[in-house]
């Protein structure tokens, strides 16, 4: 199982030896306080992100050999506002 966490848009796969409740107590934490930099740790890369009170946060966990369906790409029509 792998732990993806999604941060305004933009996923980041978490790495099997992070604390993901302490990770996300760090998230909550910085988007409560003034904006602060929460670090993830993943396989092959560390980041960090400022997390801010509006930072859109998702946490997700997908099975090993599991396949995302297809989706449509999220946008806006714009066909239908005659651009």
């Amino acid at each position: 199982m792998t732990t993806h966490i999604e941060i305004d848009g933009r996923s980041f796969p978490l790495g099997d030896d992070q604390d993901l409740v302490a990770v996300m107590a760090q998230i909550e934490a910085a988007a409560a306080d003034p904006p602060a930099f929460v670090t993830l740790v993943g396989d092959r890369e560390a980041i960090s992100v400022l997390i801010r009170p509006t930072t859109s946060v998702v946490i997700s966990k997908v099975l090993a050999g599991h396949a995302e369906a297809e989706q449509p790409p999220w946008g806006v029509p714009w066909d239908d506002w005659e651009m």
